[in-house]
């Protein structure tokens, strides 16, 4: 048993010197006169022990312990207690054998049997001091020592040390007091402790859930202002995207008109083909008709020529072939034309293809023709050793018959001595047959063993795997009870709670509507029920009450409510009219009385306040004029005059008396002195006064409660929800439970199957061993027959080894040097010199590959080359030639000119034959200008059909560039299908004067928008977290709370059974704890009810003096008995009890001193005839006190 085995004082208040105190488990008395300091032995305990700040150790500061005559000298001096405790007998407790220890933390070693803590105080000469701990002599800290102290169960805070007056002290408790005793035991300290951090987080969390609903409200705000811009930016990428969408669709229309044009002019083509054919055949008729007006022409031209015809036919003649120069002309200008035009693009795509070959000769890879070369030369070398080869293979063939009649002579030799061992080797093969049909057995025996083995092991392994998963499932069931268990825990601490919280609930109900009510008669007492009244008859000119109007500071608050007393409950009005209309409204609504204060009528004193100021500022305790206190508008001077007057404001009463002024006085501790002399004071209560500044009514009382009683709703929601959470993971956890029960015993029946089938598989195995055994012996004889007969046939198979070896020599060497050898030679070679051609073939195909892109290359460049300087040329040739077309029309027509005067003057000269004649040449002339303009529409045709195919070309090179163009996928072109690109382009320039219109525009709104609803989200989000952690917060305080009551009733009705018990038995009578709140008992206190033998059932108060002594001890040893300790000492607790109780009291330590050390200062005889030792101590010389032993009592 832990105990203190002894107690070691160095000059401790009585103790001169060193003193040494042995002490011994069960019960021991210090006795001894009064003063002679046995008292002090238990004082040096709590010294030692760190108890003192709890318990007193009767000094007023601690160098009163210091032993006075040490004091005295003068010098520095120093007290010590060292107290040595037996723990062979201790182990630690269940809940901390497994905690890890930290290094520099104290503790005790294994094996440790005493355990020595020690204190010094230290006094120094100028009255400082200093107090060290030690614990086995080394040093440590109060908190170190105290940690300890409870691994060996002692409580620093608890009642195993009584010392004189705790008696007397549990008798002048407060009920709420006691109560805490029992508090101190249930760790409600603890719990309180978990309540407040729990709130701080609460309150922590609604200051974060405020913040982010302001920061909420200002997003939003934002949000409406992005929204607006967001729908101009909406609207400007609409149209942006429109554009964008027409651009493409343009590009597409572009094509379209493209191949569109492609279409047209390859119909032209094909019409200017058919048309040139049409003209053709109408050429055909008309050479004919033009041959026979030809001839006619003739005879009217023989007979014009006697007449000299022939001057006017050459002038005539003339002016045709200058017209017809002139129409050639103006279709070569017309064609120069389109010549231009086409050498312009000839230009552009001769620098576009100049281009593409220069990106192909970049992208062309380098020959290696050293390689080539190399490999020419291996082939050649490689080629003549083939042919070497394919001599030697001929020359080898001719020499390999010589071998032929010594091969035939040793087969003979071989066939002979087979015949002699063939019978052997019969009986041989017969044997070695046997035997193998043996192995075979007993191959197929062994593997059978092989795989029952296996199997037996399989078994084995799946018979642990099992044991495993049994214990897997075992621990798997205790791990639901042990959830089952917690769970109904936590679903009992809800049920209580919620109980617990409901009639909170009804009591705060209950409160709240008294109050209420209480507010309601208040207020109609105070005029707030009047005013109600005329707000809501809708008068207007109302400022409300003077307290209302006016701020002050706080420390000036009560002194100018005393000061201003009811006129702070008047109201304010605009003018007397108000004032009126009022009163007669209240008058008939009988709704009660009210002083009005009309703004119009109010004036303001005529006292000279800034000389009085000035006469009292040097005054002692004057702080200022009251009205100077007050911070109100201008337009309610006049009212705060009224209300305040000359009121000064001092600071206490003695200064306020002293002043000799008549004026009006008030103090800040709320004193008034009336300049008539009255003084008006006492205690201060603030419901005193009806109104208050910045209030028109109390403090809110009722605010509180209804707070509470939101807290309690919400509280009761989210405890019925978490109940029904907990109920569903009991019902999951008892399916789960079913379910693992049923797995356990199904693989429970798996072993045993699996058990029966191992002894199955052992009993086939011992089997199949001894058919094993039986086919070993059996060949065993068949070995030795066998034996016998390969030594019958050893020797011929010997000269039948030595022949054959001797044929094979001669073939080898027939082989090795003749035809095998070369001929495998000769394949080598074959095969290598084919590879090789493969490789140069290879290299080949990839030379001529990359000259004929080269060449390729090359002639393109030449082409284009030619192409340049055609077009160059073709370009001077039409500069050329279009200045000699100006030349020649301008020749031509001057000529013109002429020959028109010349036959003007011929035609006069000529009658009818020429008008004939003129007729036939006009047919003719028609016939061969109609001639002549086919074969230019011909000629025209076949150059327009030249000039349709380039355009082709060319058009098809510009349809090629707008497919490039196109977008991928192809736009859905819907309404914009029947509209024609002239359409499309004032659309576009619609749209992009839209846009200009539109500008500027915050593009940027939009993602700024988008951004800002994330963050709206992210907010929402972290709200609902707040909210559920709040929840969590208010569940966790009601729930602590429940388990605090919980830990105080379990507490309480322990205490109470052990009061009843230590009552009985040192009374004979009946007492029992009771409490003054059963349903809510933290919030009421504890009362001692006893009933001793033979009088009446009395509370504490009613008792006698020893009556209470004997109930507060049994009170005290209920507690100690509730939490044990290893030790007690008490000191003189049977001071106020009679002989009979001291030996009542002296039995029930007696009883309980076999399971703990007590050690009791006392002078009574029943007392000291009880304990098992006594330790006696007296006052010897210079005031010490000294230690003695008595005997024991018998």
């Amino acid at each position: 048993m832990v105990h203190i085995n002894q107690v070691e004082f160095e000059n401790f208040k009585s103790f001169g010197g060193t003193i040494k105190v042995p002490l011994e488990e069960g019960f021991t008395v210090v006795t001894g006169p009064n003063g002679s300091g046995k008292s002090n032995i238990l004082d040096g305990i709590l010294f030692c022990l760190g108890l003192a700040s709890s318990r007193g150790m009767r000094a007023e500061r601690l160098p009163d312990l210091i032993n006075t005559a040490k004091v005295k000298e003068g010098k520095s001096c120093e007290t010590s207690v060292s107290v040595k405790f037996d723990i062979g007998d201790w182990s630690p407790r269940e809940d901390t054998k497994d905690l890890d220890i930290d290094e520099n933390e104290l503790s005790f070693s294994k094996g440790q049997k005493e355990w020595t803590v020690s204190r010094k105080l230290r006094l120094m000469p100028g009255g400082s001091y200093a107090s060290t701990y030690s614990s086995d002599g080394k040093s440590c800290t109060l908190q170190q020592i105290q940690k300890l102290l409870r691994d060996i169960r002692v409580d620093p805070e608890g009642s195993n040390v009584v010392m004189q007056g705790d008696v007397t002290r549990i008798v002048s408790m407060s009920n709420k007091e006691r109560r805490n005793l029992i508090d101190e035991l249930a760790g409600v300290a603890l719990f309180d402790s978990r309540i407040e951090q729990t709130h701080l987080k609460l309150n922590d969390v609604y200051e974060r859930q405020e913040r982010c609903e302001i920061l909420k409200n200002e997003l939003e705000s934002n949000k409406l202002k992005l929204e607006k811009e967001c729908q101009k930016a909406k609207k400007y990428k609409a149209i942006k995207e429109k554009l964008n969408n027409l651009n493409e669709i343009k590009k597409v229309f572009l094509y379209e008109d493209q191949l569109h044009r492609l279409e047209t002019i390859s119909k032209k083509q094909v019409d200017c083909e058919n048309k040139q054919n049409i003209f053709k055949k109408n050429l055909k008729s008309l050479e004919k008709e033009i041959e026979v007006l030809i001839n006619a022409l003739k005879v009217i031209v023989a007979d014009l020529k006697e007449k000299g015809e022939d001057e006017l036919i050459q002038v005539n003649s003339e002016i045709g072939s200058i017209n017809t120069n002139l129409r050639e002309l103006e279709r070569l200008s017309e064609l120069n034309k389109n010549e231009g035009l086409k050498l312009k693009e000839n230009r552009d795509q001769i620098a576009i293809t100049k281009r593409n070959i220069e990106i192909d000769k970049r992208n062309l890879i380098s020959f290696d023709e050293n390689k080539l070369v190399e490999l020419e030369e291996e082939i050649r070398n490689l080629t003549n050793t083939h042919k070497l080869s394919r001599k030697k293979l001929s020359e080898a063939a001719d020499e390999s018959g010589e071998f032929s009649k010594k091969n035939l002579k040793i087969n003979n030799e071989i066939d002979n001595l087979k015949k002699y061992i063939e019978p052997l080797l019969n009986k041989k093969r017969i044997i070695e047959k046997e035997i193998l049909e043996n192995n075979t057995q007993r191959d197929e025996i062994s593997s059978q063993i092989k795989l029952l083995t296996v199997d037996k092991n399989s078994l084995i392994q799946l018979d642990s795997k099992q044991e495993i998963k049994v214990k897997e499932h075992n621990d798997q069931l205790n791990n639901i009870k042990s959830k089952i268990s917690n769970c109904k825990s936590e679903i009992n601490v809800l049920v209580k709670t919620i109980d617990r919280l409901g009639y909170e609930r009804l009591k705060l109900e209950k409160d709240l509507s008294k109050l209420e009510s209480r507010k309601e008669t208040l207020n109609e007492t105070r005029g707030s029920f009047a005013l109600r009244i005329l707000l809501e008859a809708g008068l207007e000119g109302i400022h409300g009450y003077v307290a209302q109007l006016g701020e002050v500071k706080e420390k000036y608050r009560y002194a100018l409510e005393i000061a201003a007393g009811s006129r702070l409950g008047q109201i304010v009005v605009d003018n007397d009219f108000v004032a009126s209309k009022a009163i007669d409204i209240l008058k008939r609504k009988k709704a009660g009385r009210l002083t009005f204060l009309p703004l119009n009528r109010i004036k303001k004193s005529n006292n000279n306040f800034s000389t009085a100021r000035f006469e009292m500022k040097d005054s002692q305790g004057y702080i200022d004029k009251a009205i100077n206190l007050i911070n109100y508008e201008n337009i309610y001077s006049n009212v705060f005059h009224y209300v305040f007057g000359d009121t000064k404001v001092f600071t206490d009463l003695d200064t306020a008396k002293n002043i000799k002024s008549k004026s009006r006085i008030v103090t800040l501790s709320g004193e008034l002195l009336e300049s008539t002399g009255a003084i008006t004071g006492g205690s201060k209560l603030n419901r005193e006064l009806i109104f208050r500044f910045g209030s028109n009514d109390d403090i809110d009382e009722i605010s509180p409660f209804k707070k509470r009683l939101l807290e309690i709703n919400e509280s009761i929601k989210i405890a019925n929800n978490e109940l029904k959470n907990k109920n569903l993971i009991l019902e999951n956890l008892f399916v789960n439970q079913r379910k693992t029960n049923e797995l356990f015993v199904s693989i429970k029946k798996e072993i045993d199957l699996n058990q029966q089938s191992m002894k199955l598989s052992e009993n086939k195995i011992q089997a199949n061993l001894i058919r094993l055994k039986q086919l070993n012996d059996k060949n065993d004889l068949l070995k030795n027959s066998l034996d016998k007969a390969l030594n019958d046939s050893l020797p011929q198979q010997n000269k039948l080894k030595q022949l054959e070896q001797e044929l094979i020599k001669i073939n080898e060497n027939n082989q090795n040097s003749s035809l095998s050898l070369i001929n495998k030679d000769f394949e080598g070679v074959d095969f290598e010199l084919e590879q090789l051609i493969k490789k140069r073939n290879l290299l080949l195909e990839q030379k001529n590959n990359l000259a004929l892109t080269k060449e390729k290359i090359s002639n393109e460049q030449k082409l284009i080359l030619l192409k340049e300087k055609n077009l160059i040329d073709s370009i001077k040739e039409l500069a050329i030639s279009h200045q000699d077309w100006i030349d020649k029309k301008n020749d031509l027509k001057k000529e013109l000119s002429n020959l028109e005067s010349q036959k003007n003057k011929l035609e006069q000269n000529f009658g009818l034959m020429r008008r004939k004649r003129d007729e036939l040449n006009s047919k003719i002339s028609n016939h061969g200008q109609e001639k002549n303009e086919i074969v230019l529409k011909i000629d025209y045709l076949k150059r327009d059909i030249d000039s349709l195919a380039e355009e082709k070309r060319n058009e098809n090179i510009k349809l090629q560039e707008y497919k490039k163009l196109l977008p991928d996928p192809t736009p859905d072109l819907n309404e914009y299908s029947f509209k024609n690109i002239d359409e499309l382009q004032v659309e576009i320039l619609s749209l992009n004067s839209s846009m200009e219109s539109l500008e500027p525009v915050n593009m940027l709104a939009l993602d700024e928008l988008a951004e800002l609803e994330e963050r709206l989200k992210a907010l929402v989000e972290r709200l609902d977290i707040l909210s559920n952690e709040r929840s969590e917060l208010l569940l966790r305080i009601e729930t602590v709370s429940t388990m605090r009551q919980e830990a105080f009733m379990e507490a309480f009705i322990e205490v109470d059974k052990h009061f009843r018990e230590i009552f009985a038995m040192l009374s004979d009578g009946d007492g029992f704890l009771q409490l003054e709140n059963k349903i809510a008992p933290l919030e009421g206190g504890l009362t001692l009810v006893a009933h001793p033998k033979g009088k009446n059932v009395r509370r504490l108060a009613s008792m006698s003096g020893g009556e209470k002594s004997l109930t507060a001890l049994s009170f005290l040893f209920a507690l100690q008995k509730y939490k044990p300790s290893p030790f007690y000492a008490l000191d003189e607790v049977d001071s106020f009890l009679d002989g009979i109780n001291v030996e009542r009291l002296s039995k029930l330590i007696t009883s309980q001193s076999s399971n703990a050390q007590f050690i009791v200062v006392s002078h009574r005889r029943p007392m000291i005839n009880a304990s098992m030792r006594t330790i006696g101590v007296a006052q010897a010389r210079g005031s010490h006190t000294q230690v003695i032993g008595l005997p024991n009592a018998a």
